[in-house]
């Protein structure tokens, strides 16, 4: 028995054919490649993270913005007061680009920093209040420069700081140090104890004494002062130079210990001559006038003393260099020999 088809009470779907299908998802690929090449996730800030309400902008320029995310939080003291807009680059810094809302003043002199909420966590603007505050605050437009911004430390630098640490075998050393410190502490437990009481009584005893402390730091700062301005002469105290004059100086007293030391020995062997002073300058009081006349002159002598110099030069000292005797009689007992006489000296040639 052939059974009646069955129909029912809506109209059948014609089928697509199965090449348009194949071409329409070729096309919508394409698109979809396309558009994903001129997205930039960094461009677009998630939502929820801007600012409601009226905001003016500022510029912040930093050395570095590596890892921060678009749409960042910017804070004041602890609060948000506005969020990240976008990041430009400039020759020598990384520009960015912040709204804060319009009821939040800050002063001229404000600080920006790179902060993170946790060392995983999220990277964000902490501005924070300049040291001295000013009644100028800044306006939609100003710029915060490199000298008023600090980067931070970066993740990345700190683990590759701390990989650098661990693989440089400081840990090693460390433990090592360790080793070494337990070995030389004691084994007794009770003598442990009393070396560790007395070394806290003494860190107690030097906290006591904070003052001197300070003063002596003062003391030691004012002397490194002081030697870094006589760089030059403490330069040459370690000369070469020096060196040879400082050879010489053992030399020189002893010269001087000599010239001392004869002094001494003068004074000594004078000591007859104080009590005798006094009479000796009252009798050069009296033999002065004696020897020497008043002159106008200093170079004329006048007086005993001009007369004992004429007699000196024009007579005693040719006859010295010249003696010449003119004998006129010879008498022997009352008789003349003088011819006799005469004829001796020229015989012993005394006489020509």
């Amino acid at each position: 028995m052939r059974r009646a088809p069955v129909r029912s009470g809506q109209p059948s779907t014609p089928r697509l054919p199965r090449r348009l299908f194949e071409w329409c998802g070729l096309v919508l690929a394409v698109a979809m490649l396309c558009v994903g090449c001129s997205f930039n996730p960094s461009d677009h800030a998630m939502p929820g993270t801007g600012v409601g309400g009226p905001t003016y902008r500022l510029n912040l320029e930093f050395t570095s913005l590596l890892s921060l995310p678009a749409g960042a939080e910017v804070r004041g003291n602890g609060a948000k007061v506005g969020s990240l807009r976008a990041i430009t680059l400039d020759d020598a810094s990384a520009i960015a680009h912040i709204d804060v809302r319009v009821d939040v003043e800050l002063p001229r002199g404000t600080r920006a920093e790179l902060r993170q909420t946790s060392v995983l966590g999220d990277i964000y603007i902490a501005l924070l209040p300049p040291s001295e505050t000013g009644s100028e605050t800044l306006r939609d437009g100003d710029t915060i420069g490199l000298s008023e911004t600090d980067p931070g430390p970066q993740i990345e630098d700190v683990l590759a700081r701390m990989a650098d640490f661990v693989n440089a075998g400081s840990v090693t050393r460390l433990q090592d140090a360790i080793v070494e410190l337990n070995k030389t502490l004691p084994t007794d437990v009770a003598e442990l104890r009393g070396l560790s009481e007395f070394a806290s009584a003494t860190v107690n005893e030097a906290a006591g004494e904070v003052d001197a402390l300070d003063r002596t730091l003062e003391a030691t700062a004012r002397l490194t002062t002081r030697l870094d301005a006589m760089r030059d002469q403490l330069g040459f105290v370690f000369s070469d130079r020096a060196r040879d004059r400082l050879e010489r100086v053992p030399q020189f007293m002893t010269a001087v210990l000599n010239v001392v030391i004869d002094v001494s020995t003068l004074t000594t062997g004078l000591e007859w001559l104080i009590p005798r002073l006094p009479h000796v300058r009252s009798t050069l009081e009296t033999v002065a006038p004696l020897v020497r006349e008043p002159s106008a002159s200093p170079h004329q002598v006048k007086g005993n003393a001009a007369t004992a110099v004429s007699l000196t030069r024009n007579k005693l000292i040719p006859f010295l260099l010249g003696p010449d005797v003119n004998i006129t009689e010879v008498s022997v007992a009352g008789q003349d020999v003088s011819a006799n006489a005469l004829f001796l000296l020229k015989m012993v040639g005394a006489v020509r």
